[in-house]
């Protein structure tokens, strides 16, 4: 397979070494296991929006594991709100399909490396029709860069991706591994829509240290601005309450109270 070229992007750094790499895949697979949380900020380029229904521009998004979540524009203006903890769990749910006998990641046992990141990962439950924008849950769980578990050594070229360079960094505050990615020959797109490596092109990718979640995706060659994302990790494993995820039930009116006539002289 013949590389694109492109200049290095972090000149003076060693090539990542076998442990490096290892590390970067683990962590990529990682996120659904070191948070039950998050809030985040992030523009959403046009090439991504939904400009019918809000989803454009600065958002404000909290999510609760992979059940709620509610999203706020730059005026604080609710624009997205679903959950799925009140959902009907009866025998038509459990027999629905074989994603209803999936479990969330709390209630399975992957395997672990020693830095405490997954090595093998087992299925899990998805986002299903949670997420509001299609680029969000690669984004949030960037598994597709490693997949479930490591390459055979039995095999020449078989990692997802090929990891030209790879540094430890900050972004936004935070600690994060960058990294310089090109496709591989087993590379397994999440959503077929959205490639966080897009085939012929080398792509910077941000993992954060602690969450693991992908916070920023640059394309640097054969790119546009528009297909640049960033996520801002304003906290993670704080407790959101339901109500933070529903619609306010109607008020009643009191009927005790005399009900107001008005007459008009017309």
């Amino acid at each position: 397979m013949i590389e694109p070229s492109a200049p290095p992007l972090f000149p003076g750094h060693p090539a990542p070494g076998s442990v490096e790499r290892r590390r970067f895949r683990a962590l990529a697979r990682s996120a659904p296991w070191l948070t039950n949380s998050l809030r985040l900020k992030f523009h959403v380029p046009e090439l991504f929006a939904a400009p019918d229904s809000g989803l454009i521009g600065e958002l404000d998004m909290i999510i609760r594991q992979r059940e709620a979540i509610a999203v706020r524009d730059e005026t604080d203006r609710l624009v997205y709100q679903k959950e799925f903890f009140t959902a009907d769990r009866g025998r038509d749910y459990v027999a629905a399909s074989l994603s209803s006998w999936q479990l969330p990641a709390s209630l399975t046992s992957p395997v672990y490396t020693d830095e405490h990141l997954i090595l093998r990962r087992p299925e899990i439950a998805g986002f299903g029709e949670l997420l509001p924008l299609d680029f969000l849950a690669t984004m949030l769980d960037p598994y597709e860069l490693a997949g479930t578990e490591p390459a055979s050594l039995e095999l020449a070229f078989d990692h997802p991706t090929f990891i030209h360079e790879l540094v430890e960094t900050t972004f936004n505050g935070r600690k994060v591994l960058a990294a310089v990615l090109t496709q591989g020959y087993s590379y397994k797109a999440f959503n077929p829509e959205f490639q966080l490596v897009p085939p012929g092109s080398h792509t910077l990718i941000m993992l954060d240290r602690v969450t693991g979640v992908c916070v920023k995706r640059q394309v640097l060659t054969n790119g546009t601005a528009d297909d640049d994302l960033e996520l801002q990790i304003i906290a993670h494993n704080e407790y959101y309450i339901d109500s933070l995820f529903t619609s306010p039930a109607p008020t009643l009116t009191d009927v005790r109270a005399p009900i107001p006539w008005e007459l008009r002289n017309d």
